[in-house]
């Protein structure tokens, strides 16, 4: 039996209002599915020598689940020749049949599951078009369990009071956004003595960002002298610290405050240049440390985090496997060569995202020099949409020869 941080189960992506209840660490917990359960421990990052061999039941299963209930994942994997037969060792996990994140922007496949499917969430669209996927409760829990322990194991979970200056929608304008909720859930990591949310409703009834109010919010904060903890899209933070620095000189934040950035690049380097180096602009501007600063990636379509550690690497969690492929041949690629991120995970049950290829341009690293080590994921950009990197797939393209459910 697993128990999970009733909060932080609470504030998962939206799932259920049923599941919030007060209070900071209460519990609840759910008996053993399955093998996927196996290989959730209270720590992210033990990659013992059982780990393999736990990994490879959970993604058997998770294949067979899919395959079965998913109409449209059994018809690519007929498609593709590969059945239950083809996985029989740990590097048959590589093998298993993707599907390209951008399917989701297009097309809506679910997995049929033993629970109801509650919660509908949603990319925040930055690039027009919007993924959307639905969540059971179990896969919702086990995402929030992990999500705890990575977050405690990198030093961000805390039993002292936080004020939280988040730069994201308030979670009562649209509940399904995921990287709102992503916040919505790192906010429960510590006590949370007030929230503050930077895009919200203005005096007029419009939806915006509240920028005025911000940088006031952030005075009162600072003054108030507990920790802060900065959250969103690093476009907001960027506009309020300068803001800020012009109403209030530099922004000398309290002790053992953070930022945990998540999105919103695009936004930040378009008003400030190409070269625009996001930690060197937070050294000349406040006073937080830069160990302190985390960058977080995660997508709608995996749900998994893989959160810096303080030498600002994205460690990859024992839940879940990742590797490059060339964007041309798709062969998999080794340690340190850039191609497409390619990600695998069984926790989700609900949609078959559990071997999903991103349009994200980067490469895998062997071993952080951290205290924790491992693995870790280096992002560069967006495949398909610069000059350099041409995806070999387009959601068209790849969708071809299958049924959409």
């Amino acid at each position: 039996m697993k128990v999970y941080p009733m909060d932080v189960v609470a504030s998962v992506r939206k799932i259920a209002r049923d599941m919030i209840v007060s209070g900071f660490f209460r519990t609840i917990s759910y008996s053993k599915k399955n093998v996927i359960d196996d290989i959730l421990t209270e720590n992210p990052y033990d990659f013992s020598s059982s780990w393999q061999d736990k990994f490879f039941e959970a993604m058997k299963c998770s294949f067979l689940h899919h395959s079965t209930r998913s109409d449209f994942y059994k018809k690519l994997c007929r498609q593709k020749g590969f059945d239950a037969s083809s996985i029989n060792s740990f590097d048959d996990i590589w093998d298993i049949p993707f599907i390209l994140s951008d399917v989701f922007k297009t097309y809506h496949i679910e997995t049929r599951t033993g629970d109801l499917i509650t919660s509908e969430m949603s990319s925040s669209g930055t690039s027009g078009r919007k993924s959307k996927i639905r969540l059971d409760r179990l896969s919702a829990e086990r995402l929030m369990f992990s999500m705890y322990h990575i977050n405690r194991a990198l030093g961000l979970a805390s039993l002292k009071p936080v004020n939280y200056f988040m730069m994201s929608y308030n979670p009562n304008l649209d509940d399904t956004l995921g990287t709102t909720n992503s916040d919505v859930a790192m906010s429960y990591l510590t006590p949370r003595n007030s929230v503050f949310y930077g895009l919200d409703t203005d005096e007029d009834g419009k939806v915006g960002f509240l920028k005025n109010r911000s940088v006031e919010k952030m005075r009162e904060y600072i003054e108030e002298d507990l920790p802060i903890r900065m959250l969103g899209f690093v476009h907001h933070i960027c506009e309020v610290i300068i803001e800020y620095n012009n109403r209030y000189g530099r922004m000398i934040l309290p002790k053992d405050s953070y930022m945990i950035t998540g999105g919103g690049w695009k936004g930040a380097k378009s008003p400030y240049g190409e070269l625009f180096e996001f930690n060197k602009f937070l050294k000349e501007n406040t006073s937080i440390d830069l160990r302190n600063v985390r960058d977080l990636y995660t997508l709608i379509e995996h749900e998994i985090f893989y959160l810096e550690c303080e030498e600002h690497n994205k460690h990859i969690p024992n839940v879940a496997l990742a590797c490059a492929r060339d964007p041309r041949s798709l062969k998999r690629l080794g340690f340190g060569e850039k191609g497409l991120i390619h990600l695998y995970s069984p926790l989700i049950e609900s949609c078959p995202t559990f071997s999903l290829l991103t349009t994200d341009y980067g490469h895998i690293e062997e071993s952080c020099p951290c205290k924790i080590g491992g693995p870790y994921i280096k992002i560069i950009g967006r495949a398909g949409v610069t000059k350099k990197v041409t995806c070999a797939l387009t959601a068209d393209e790849y969708i071809k020869g299958s049924v959409n459910e």
